[in-house]
């Protein structure tokens, strides 16, 4: 979910929301954050970031982005009322994702170099941590009633990618953290797709690569997993976003062209998987990022050359249960403004598409030929 409203306007658009922040690398390999008005399409400040910005992300606040850069091997902090550097923290190698937990006390980064995960604090920028693993971190889920930040792993054993996740504590960041049961081999090795999210209950955690739901209590006294059990209703998917009313979204393998939808989706401490209501949306095969809009009107879920000759954006419509699609030539990654506007990354310039009439805006030029954009973000989101 993006939580993408923040409470001090002078650091967003006159509407109290979040900028759209956009990160590219020039091929001397120098980073820089370019900052979009949505509400005017503009770049009205660019800054440097390091040498190579490879994942990014906001607090809940709204008043800090962490850059991290996978060249220096640090995270970049910048204040978003000044755009200036505030401060850094060293990490490990190659970060490929970075994460701060709701209360906005925590920050992880998940180093997909080494097999570890840096923990800092996200407040004081002193470092806290560092979890060391036998599989490669690459991404992270939570939400406000999930009493842990959960991370996914992920080790190559010739051509087969084999899966796990960590459960780490946010209360007691060196206690009470647990290993996720491992699940079976994947031919499908891809570490772009995050496979984890959560219910928002906040005890109930889905594994879409090993179709498993787990039940999770960190006051149980025989450990915080109570009861897991596989569901073959999640046969094919990669990923997934759950919305505050339930509802979870579930993109699939590239060969499958529809889209997975359920009506609370559980597990119960009896292991008894339940649902209210179950559905496949038409979609097309190629499916790549899924987010959702600010009150979670909109699902978007970028769609690769496939099926489809050129690709684009699908976005379906929660209230009304309707899909448009909006072609588009390159299709990177996917941030949503408000209800208005979605934003989806090209190679040299980001995309806006109104979200009202599914119409593509004018582009908007990040860079030049010598320039290749890498994330785009608006507001807090509690999944990478």
């Amino acid at each position: 979910m993006n939580m993408n409203r923040t409470a001090n306007r002078n650091r967003n658009t006159r509407s109290g929301l979040s900028y759209v922040y956009v990160s590219y690398v020039s091929l001397n390999n120098n980073g820089y954050v370019a900052v979009i008005d949505p509400t005017t399409d503009q770049v009205v400040r660019r800054f440097s970031a390091g040498y190579n910005p490879t994942a990014m992300c906001l607090n809940p606040s709204g008043d800090k982005l962490y850059v991290a850069d996978g060249l220096a091997n640090m995270v970049y902090v910048y204040s978003t009322d000044t755009f200036n550097l505030i401060g850094s923290v060293p990490i490990n190698d190659k970060p490929v994702a970075i994460f701060v937990e709701p209360s906005g006390k925590y920050g992880y980064v998940a180093n997909y170099g080494y097999p570890c995960l840096t923990v800092f604090d996200a407040i004081t920028l002193s470092l806290i941590g560092t979890f060391y693993f036998p599989d490669m971190a690459y991404a992270f889920a939570c939400n406000e009633n999930s009493p842990y930040v959960y991370t996914a792993l992920k080790s190559i054993v010739s051509t087969r990618a084999y899966y796990s996740a960590f459960a780490i504590s946010i209360l007691n960041i060196n206690e009470s953290n647990t290993w996720i049961d491992p699940g079976r081999p994947d031919p499908f090795p891809d570490s772009t797709y995050n496979p984890l999210t959560v219910h928002p209950n906040g005890h109930t955690l889905v594994r879409f690569e090993n179709e498993t739901l787990y039940f999770l209590d960190p006051d149980n006294d025989q450990g915080p997993i109570v009861a897991a059990a596989p569901t073959s209703s999640l046969d094919n998917t990669v990923s997934g976003i759950y919305l505050d009313n339930g509802l979870l979204f579930c993109t699939m393998r590239e060969e499958r062209n529809f889209l997975k939808l359920f009506k609370n989706l559980d597990i119960d401490v009896n292991s008894k998987i339940t649902y209210d209501d179950y559905k496949e949306i038409p979609s097309y095969k190629g499916q790549d990022k899924i987010r959702t809009s600010l009150t979670q009107k909109y699902i978007g879920v970028t769609i690769q050359a496939m099926d489809h000759p050129t690709g684009g954006l699908q976005i379906y419509d929660v209230d009304r249960g309707t899909s448009r699609f909006v072609e588009l030539t390159s299709i990177g990654d996917l941030a949503f403004f408000s209800d208005t506007k979605a934003y989806v990354g090209g190679s040299t310039s980001v995309q806006p598409i109104d979200l009202t009439s599914a119409r593509p805006l004018n582009p908007i030029t990040i860079g030049t030929t010598y320039f290749k954009v890498k994330n785009v973000i608006s507001g807090y989101s509690n999944q990478t």
